[in-house]
């Protein structure tokens, strides 16, 4: 008998059936035709499922959305980044508009939910593997149906109340549907993260399982993971009218405080795992992190390099360039002071991890000038306009030349254990203060958000237990900024917690040459002319989806 071949489900390698993605709002009856063919044996219906992984999408994107916030500033004003900051952005120029993207990926889930997760295939059953290979075929629902939750909650961050679609749809269906409130989207993705978590394996990379070398498939701590987060913000004041829902941030805290019993109980502690190897930043291969929860694999390339390599570096062209706003959030490591004449000695080192400073060892080994004047300051066309450069992610000894390019693969992270612990801290904070526990919740805020600062090498003083929670919170809301630069979450945070309006001033570095090799170094307000308007918090529904369907209801302000 023929033995049915399954592939490694490696994020963006993924085989398919269909060679374009649909616009749902433009869904027609042709997707339904070849649906005999398509589920006709288990390794063509695999791939329908396999499919709907394709919908995932990074952040590492030529114009970060970090430059859409506080994080960093985009260099070249011609990028529509910029329209975040503007104002010109609208329903009609809409930016990151992935409405109709998530929803063709729904459909697609939907599509494999409804006509293939609970085909038997008993005409196959005497293959060679069957057994083993349809376990694996079942697990593709319950995959599926993590996926469907996962872009609901992409969805509901970007616009709020959106249209909650567990069934394929018709062309009417498609064009008729109305929005549910965006606490109940929130609530149905915990549901289905729940029911999820019950049928999936704990990990498809055992020694010896049927499941070995099938990285990138979702497990149990992925959904786990992502009721913890989608909760969160559920809890949050943006949904809230302005306060936090301590039911919702209860059940959140559980979540994460499952990822956390689950990780450490198989011998993942952050004690034990040092920042600096989460990324490839040293130029060496990427070493698993056994702290990832869930990455998207990208292949070989040097994209994110040439669009955030100084300017100064042949093939570089600068791009997303940290702010002073960033760089404040790090503090000192223990027993020093901050010395103005050299503000970056001594510092927590995932700033060393995270951002280019001037006078530090970068690309090609270059010692990097970022003075006025220098190599890689301004006035320099291109050059940073913040004193600093992006490190994180990027590979240092990644060649551009025309001759002898060289490229490596990526990863990008979607969850991993620090978020939890970080999500758990928000919460508990919230529900018990900064050292109160409960029957639920034993560990406390602040031994949370210690037990992230306590990890390997970072040599940094615990946060004080003896903070009112108003300035406990000012502090995690650092300690979060700083452990999750650049992982797109800081822009989310600001609108979820509804503090845009107090991050929209942008700091830089001025950086001057002194005599004998010195710097003088003088923090500024930047004179990028960046607005805010509340309704910011949700992004405007595309004008095109609300003519093609009435029922649906455009944002606050737009």
């Amino acid at each position: 008998m023929k033995k049915i071949n399954y592939i490694h489900l490696l994020i963006g390698l993924i085989l398919v059936t269909f060679t374009s993605c649909q616009d749902f709002m433009e869904y027609n009856e042709s997707s339904t035709l070849n649906k005999e063919l398509a589920f006709s044996n288990m390794e063509r219906a695999s791939k329908v499922a396999l499919y709907s992984y394709t919908y995932m999408q990074d952040n590492f994107g030529n114009a970060m959305r970090s430059s859409a916030c506080d994080e960093s500033q985009y260099v070249w004003p011609s990028n529509a980044i910029h329209n975040y900051n503007n104002g010109s952005w609208s329903s009609f120029a809409t930016i990151d508009d992935k409405w109709a993207h998530y929803y063709a990926g729904i459909q697609a889930c939907n599509n494999f939910l409804e006509n293939g997760a609970d085909k038997t295939f008993e005409d196959y059953q005497y293959h060679q593997d069957f057994e083993n290979a349809y376990l694996n075929y079942q697990n593709l629902k319950w995959e599926v149906r993590a996926l469907r939750a996962f872009y609901h909650f992409e969805l509901v961050k970007r616009y709020g109340d959106i249209p909650l679609i567990n069934t394929v749809l018709s062309i009417d269906e498609a064009n008729s549907v109305v929005q549910t409130p965006a606490k109940e989207v929130i609530q149905w993705i915990a549901s289905e993260c729940q029911t999820s978590f019950n049928k999936l394996p704990d990990s498809y990379d055992y020694t010896g399982n049927y499941f070995q070398g099938q990285a990138g498939r979702i497990t149990k701590l992925f959904v786990k993971a992502l009721e913890s987060r989608a909760l969160l913000y559920g809890a949050s004041p943006l949904y809230n009218n302005g306060t936090y829902d301590t039911k919702l941030l209860r059940s959140s805290a559980k979540a994460s405080l499952d990822v956390i019993e689950t990780m450490e109980g198989n011998g993942v502690n952050l004690a034990f795992i040092p920042y600096f190897n989460l990324w490839n930043s040293d130029g060496n291969k990427h070493a698993k992190n056994p702290s990832i929860i869930a990455s998207i694999r990208r292949g070989s390339t040097n994209k994110f390099e040439r669009e955030n390599f100084p300017i100064s570096m042949e093939g570089g062209k600068t791009g997303n360039c940290p702010t002073q706003n960033l760089v404040d959030a790090y503090g000192m490591q223990s027993g020093f002071t901050y010395d103005p004449a050299n503000p970056y000695a001594n510092r927590d080192p995932r700033l060393k991890e995270t951002i280019v400073v001037n006078q530090s060892n970068w690309a090609y080994n270059n010692v990097m000038d970022i003075s006025y004047g220098g190599a890689d300051g301004l006035p320099n066309k291109g050059a940073t306009q913040t004193g600093y450069y992006l490190k994180k992610f990027a590979m240092k000894n990644t060649n551009l030349s025309p001759n002898g390019t060289t490229t490596h693969k990526m990863i990008w992270i979607q969850f991993r254990l620090a978020e939890m612990y970080l999500n758990y801290t928000e919460a508990a904070n919230q529900i018990n203060g900064v050292t109160g526990t409960d029957g639920d919740l034993y560990l406390s805020a602040i031994d949370a958000i210690n037990s992230v600062r306590a990890r390997k090498n970072l040599n940094i003083d615990p946060i004080s237990a003896a903070l009112s929670s108003d300035d406990f919170e000012e502090k995690y809301r650092k300690e979060r900024m700083v452990e999750l630069a650049f992982e797109d979450h800081r822009f989310w945070d600001i609108r979820r917690w509804m503090i845009g309006e107090s991050t929209n001033t942008i700091k830089i570095m001025s950086i001057e040459k002194g005599e004998n090799n010195t710097y003088l170094y003088t923090p500024q307000i930047s004179v990028f002319n960046r607005i805010w308007d509340n309704k910011f918090y949700f992004y405007p529904i595309n004008q095109k989806e609300l003519d093609i369907n009435i029922e649906l209801v455009q944002n606050p302000g737009w």
